[in-house]
């Protein structure tokens, strides 16, 4: 069996932390802000009873980490307000000139406000971002700091950012099934090649090797979401993040038959500055989740709690939703003779 689970949720939820939990057993004490999309392997087994006794059927696991999804909106909200005036959840992009960002940061003269150029701002050149907030007297505009630093913004000068013109946005992808066309092979005795190829850990699979943006996944489609939120936010603002992401996948879900699974997940529960915080975000999730049909499930990634429960129930989940894995949502397979021989399943 070989699965795929993509992981969504706003800048410094913890997606990486849960991720590098299961994964690979450790907990990253230095906070790096995901830019671009990673791809993790995760090699489990799966309980597997037959008539004389029970084996564990291995199962690889593919998991998608993914950019924060406040660089992202409302998906029923104009990119282009009236006038094409900025504004608070406007959808902008940074210019990509690093000299003429920081003349303008000169020109503003805000210093002594924390209005600076400052060496993270690299990394966000020629990218799209969602307002947070913009200063009616000076025309600062507050976008999301990528390290979650000054209080998750940065203030950038007027003419720093303009509208965005198009609606692609860091996340957007990752809302799509991304369906991929089937291996197509006439041949029986390179069919018979091929089934035996997927008895071996990926040998049946081309590498893909290429630049950040290019797709590195090898399963057919994504199967499941696990949708993150920091549930020590006192304000309940990831948990709000999390919600609106579940709106833009739910819309963009729309447009496909495939209907994969879709979770809820709390990070941080084990941040007790403020033990009522948690208790607000988990009161507000449930509700939520019971609202739109759907499971919760609480984490700690730093102290290893409830994160092995969380994928050893998606993954037996996923082992009962053949439709999402198999060929043509064929759940037996049984048109294919070579692939029942194999013992392995197409992705």
């Amino acid at each position: 069996l070989f699965f795929r689970i993509t992981v969504l949720g706003g800048t410094g939820c913890g997606k990486t932390s849960l991720v590098n939990r299961w994964v690979n057993g450790l907990f990253p004490h230095r906070y790096v802000s995901t830019e671009k999309g990673n791809v993790f392997l995760k090699k489990t087994s799966l309980p597997d009873e037959t008539e004389y006794k029970e084996m564990l059927r291995p199962v690889l696991v593919e998991v998608e980490d993914t950019p924060g999804s406040d660089k992202g909106g409302d998906p029923d909200a104009p990119s282009k307000p009236p006038g094409g005036q900025i504004v608070k959840g406007s959808r902008v992009e940074v210019i990509k000139d690093k000299k003429k960002l920081m003349e303008l940061f000169k020109q503003h003269k805000k210093e002594e406000m924390g209005t600076v150029y400052k060496p993270g701002m690299d990394g966000l050149l020629g990218q799209e971002l969602k307002v947070r907030s913009v200063d009616k007297k000076d025309g600062t505009v507050y976008l999301p700091s990528p390290d979650g630093s000054e209080g998750g913004v940065w203030g950038y000068p007027p003419g720093a950012v303009a509208i965005s013109v198009a609606l692609k946005l860091p996340i957007d992808q990752f809302l799509k099934i991304a369906e991929k066309e089937r291996v197509v092979i006439s041949d029986v005795q390179e069919k018979k090649k091929y089934a035996k190829a997927l008895k071996l850990p990926l040998s049946a699979y081309a590498r893909p090797i290429g630049s950040a943006d290019v797709d590195k996944t090898l399963t057919r489609n994504r199967m499941a979401y696990l949708i993150c939120f920091d549930m020590s936010n006192p304000e309940l603002a990831s948990l709000k993040e999390a919600m609106e992401v579940y709106k833009m996948l739910k819309k963009a879900l729309e447009e496909t038959w495939i209907r994969p699974l879709v979770w809820f997940v709390g990070c941080k529960s084990d941040l007790t500055i403020d033990p009522e915080a948690i208790k607000r975000n988990k009161a507000a999730a449930e509700t939520f989740a019971e609202e739109e049909e759907f499971l919760f499930f609480q984490t700690s990634a730093h102290h290893n709690s409830g994160v092995r429960e969380l994928f050893s129930e998606l993954v037996q989940e996923l082992s009962s939703r053949a439709n999402l894995w198999t060929l043509h949502g064929d759940a037996a397979g049984a048109d294919d003779d070579e692939q029942q021989e194999s013992g392995c399943s197409l992705q």
